[in-house]
C-alpha cells in the first residue's frame, strides 16, 4: 500500500513538472507599495484610522452628523471621545 501511495505521488510531481514545462512563463509581479497612499502621503491620523476600528466609526458618526446638522454640543462631545 505505501508503496503504492509513494507510485501516485511519483506521477503527480511528474505531472506538475511537465505542466510548469509547457506553460508560457509569467512576467515578475511588482513590488507592492508600502504605504497605500498615494505619492507618498504619510498622514498619522490616516493610518490611525486603518488600525482603530472604533476611531473610525465615531469619525463616521461625527460627519454623518455634521452632515444632518445636529447639535453643536454632540458634535463637540464626539470630537473629545476622538482625542
Amino acid at each position: 500500500m505505501n508503496e503504492a501511495f509513494n507510485n501516485q505521488k511519483q506521477r503527480a510531481i511528474d505531472e506538475i513538472l511537465k505542466m510548469q514545462q509547457n506553460a508560457p512563463p509569467q512576467p515578475p509581479t511588482p513590488p507592492k507599495p508600502q504605504n497605500n497612499l498615494p505619492l507618498g502621503l504619510d498622514i498619522p491620523i490616516l493610518n490611525r484610522l486603518k488600525a482603530d476600528g472604533d476611531l473610525t466609526l465615531v469619525l463616521g458618526l461625527l460627519l454623518l452628523l455634521l452632515n444632518e446638522k445636529a447639535d453643536k454640543r454632540l458634535l463637540f462631545a464626539l470630537l473629545y471621545i476622538l482625542l
